[in-house]
């Protein structure tokens, strides 16, 4: 039997509730006492730590945000979200739904990227630097130049997307990391 306290020993306690019920249910043992039942406050709470956040290690990241390594990306849009992500701390789903307008800046002049939090279902800002904004511009004149009738998305999908209102799929960024990963 697994520790009550984590995942897979909650898993087991829901189960033996179940089949508690089920007995009951359809008078498989009538000696059961009808007090026979777990409720979910007899649940113990989940261990401290169970549950954690992952993470993806120091030196992985140190590598992923290495100039050289960034270098070895074949097409600028995913090198450019691959930043965005490492950067801004955006989930892929954020990302690539990312608006064709989606740098906004202050009042001193400051760029911010805005996004919709897709976990979230809100909009959202987070500052960036002049250089992920130059990025981002960049990105408008090569999306303008093979869509200029324009678009409503910063990362279109290349292929069957004939006047770029598709975005980018998670699949197609995450193709192109894994080929990225074996360079």
């Amino acid at each position: 039997a697994a520790d009550p306290g984590t995942a897979q020993g909650m898993l087991q306690i829901g189960q033996l509730a179940a089949f508690l019920a089920d007995v009951r249910r359809h008078g498989w043992d009538t000696t059961l006492p009808p007090d026979a039942v777990l409720y979910p406050q007899d649940y113990p709470a989940a261990q401290a730590g169970s549950a954690l956040p992952r993470h993806v290690g120091e030196h992985v990241m140190q590598q992923v945000e290495d100039e050289a390594r960034l270098a070895r990306w074949d097409n600028p849009a995913y090198r450019l979200i691959t930043l965005i992500l490492v950067q801004c701390g955006l989930r892929i789903s954020s990302a690539l739904t990312l608006p064709f307008d989606c740098v906004v800046r202050d009042s001193q002049g400051a760029p911010y990227l805005r996004y919709y939090n897709t976990k979230m279902n809100r909009e959202a800002l987070v500052p960036i630097d002049e250089e992920l904004a130059a990025g981002i511009r960049a990105q408008h004149e090569r999306v303008t130049s093979r869509w200029p009738d324009g678009t409503p998305v910063l990362f279109p999908r290349p292929l069957r997307n004939i006047a770029g209102r598709h975005t980018m799929t998670n699949g197609t960024y995450r193709d192109a990391l894994y080929r990225w990963l074996e360079r």
